[in-house]
């Protein structure tokens, strides 16, 4: 009963893998299984998604840029932790997918986020509702966004495609 419970539980688990990630099994010797975690595409399909171009409002960005220092100004680093809090519920609740920033001279001051949302509507309102475009820290626009891939190379076990491992079978 036992080992029928266990192969249940792996028949379900590999049929939940995202594509790309399912072990692959080739000519291996009687006795040995190949398997392979490759690197490739954890999204089944396209995703609807919304971009958030952010800049840091212009006087903050000055300040900061004149002197290679964050200026200290409480109500906008009371802002900017909200805003890092408010988006990590969004990542939690699966929404968000990708946050960063642009380094270099040309793109030190624009930020994006990619995110799912249900509608323009509801996209606009997750900006709106961003506590540091609340307070005018930042400035925020909002595009449709289609995400053709995301990567699974993060997802543990996951490496590239050109090995592949040779275990014994049991």
């Amino acid at each position: 009963m036992k080992k029928i419970i266990i192969l249940a539980g792996l028949l379900i688990a590999g049929a939940a893998l995202p594509v790309g990630m399912k072990a692959q099994s080739s000519g291996a010797t009687p006795g040995q299984a190949e398997t392979k975690t490759c690197i490739g595409r954890a999204n089944k399909g396209k995703l609807q998604a919304y971009v958030m171009l952010l800049r840091l409002r212009w006087d903050l960005y000055a300040k900061w840029k004149e002197t290679g220092k964050w200026q200290a100004d409480a109500e906008s680093d009371k802002a900017l932790e909200a805003h890092s809090e408010y988006w990590g519920k969004q990542l939690k609740a699966g929404r968000a997918i990708l946050a960063g920033g642009m380094n270099g001279d040309y793109w030190d001051n624009v930020a994006l986020i990619i995110f799912e949302a249900a509608s323009v509507e509801e996209a606009e309102s997750l900006a709106k509702n961003d506590p540091a475009v609340k307070a005018y820290a930042f400035q925020a626009q909002v595009r449709p966004f289609d995400v053709f891939w995301l990567t699974n190379k993060f997802q543990p076990g996951a490496e590239a495609c050109a090995e592949s491992k040779t275990l014994p079978a049991k």
